[in-house]
């Protein structure tokens, strides 16, 4: 298990740890960064872990004094990205790379290509934080989440970035036995405000995406759309194989999401085929309590459940 952690008081302000297959825990590996930045997430590859060093940074003087949120976005700096050898055990091999600023809440997958590492990521030009607090209603025509394909050269230092997606989307997912690993496919949540889902969409990242599109369309690097429907609202959807360690096909499997249906007030989990991308789900399966907006969850097998229990 590979893992980080941040700081808003002290330095570090971000430590690295790795914890081995028989949960011994590794020795942090404290990070210089020079502000206390929120970091919502990173990557790994087969040989690196990606830390993301973006310029929305804590200062609780400016809560208290102006009322505005706790972190505030500072969109004159550049977004930096620290790539360091996955077991390194200090930062001594750390290489940073520049972007044009942005702030990324959630990545889909990294892998290597070649000398260069690729990082597939939602990124947002200029978050508002006042959306992320939910102070505004507003849908978010102008929030500008999209996907992007970041690439960064381990042998020249350059950095590039690419547009995959209009807006405006986020929580994407894979098939996870790919992770940190070339893949083909990644699925992602369209928002009609911050967590509140009102379909999902699936990209062919080895495809080219159409230019000049202005909504997400099925076609270029968009294979397929799936809506939920008026006054239906969803989660994260999670890729589960259609047979765990069997199926051979990487889109080969379900999404699974937790849907609120706002006219009946009541609440379900969905079912979806990830390959077909089909309008209706697979199944759908009522729960007694409502799934609040924004709900994350984990899929893990009846062997896995069985396994940590006997522990």
């Amino acid at each position: 298990m590979f893992s980080f952690g941040y700081s808003t008081r002290a330095q570090p302000y971000l430590t690295y740890r790795v914890i081995s297959k028989d949960g011994f825990m590794h020795d942090p590996v404290p990070i210089t960064i020079p502000d206390p930045v929120m970091m919502h997430d990173f990557a790994i590859t087969e040989n690196y872990a990606i830390f993301m060093d973006l310029p929305l940074i804590f200062k609780p003087k400016e809560m208290v004094k102006d009322n505005k949120f706790v972190f505030s976005f500072d969109d004159t700096k550049k977004a930096r990205f620290g790539i360091l050898p996955r077991y390194a055990k200090n930062e001594l091999l750390i290489k940073w790379f520049e972007l044009p600023c942005c702030f990324i809440f959630h990545n889909a997958n990294a892998w290597e290509d070649g000398n260069e590492v690729i990082l597939i990521a939602c990124r947002i030009e200029k978050p508002d934080l006042a959306l992320v607090g939910g102070t505004i209603k507003e849908k978010l025509e102008n929030f500008g989440n999209e996907l992007y394909e970041m690439r960064f050269n381990m042998e020249t230092g350059q950095a590039s970035q690419k547009k995959l997606s209009e807006p405006s989307v986020d929580f994407p997912r894979v098939n996870e036995s790919y992770v940190g690993r070339n893949q083909r496919y990644a699925y992602a949540a369209i928002l009609d405000r911050i967590a509140k889902v009102t379909g999902y969409v699936k990209f062919d990242l080895h495809a080219e995406p159409e230019s000049g599109k202005r909504s997400l369309e099925v076609g270029g690097n968009v294979m397929g759309i799936r809506d939920l429907g008026p006054g239906k609202f969803g989660s994260e959807a999670i890729f589960v194989p259609r047979e765990p360690g069997v199926s051979s096909e990487e889109d080969d499997g379900y999404l699974i999401c937790f849907v609120h249906d706002e006219n009946t007030g009541k609440s379900a989990v969905n079912v979806m085929d990830a390959k077909a991308m089909s309008d209706e789900p697979v199944a759908v399966i009522e729960l007694p309590k409502r799934a609040p907006y924004g709900f994350h969850a984990f899929f893990v097998t009846e062997e896995q459940l069985e396994e940590q229990a006997s522990q």
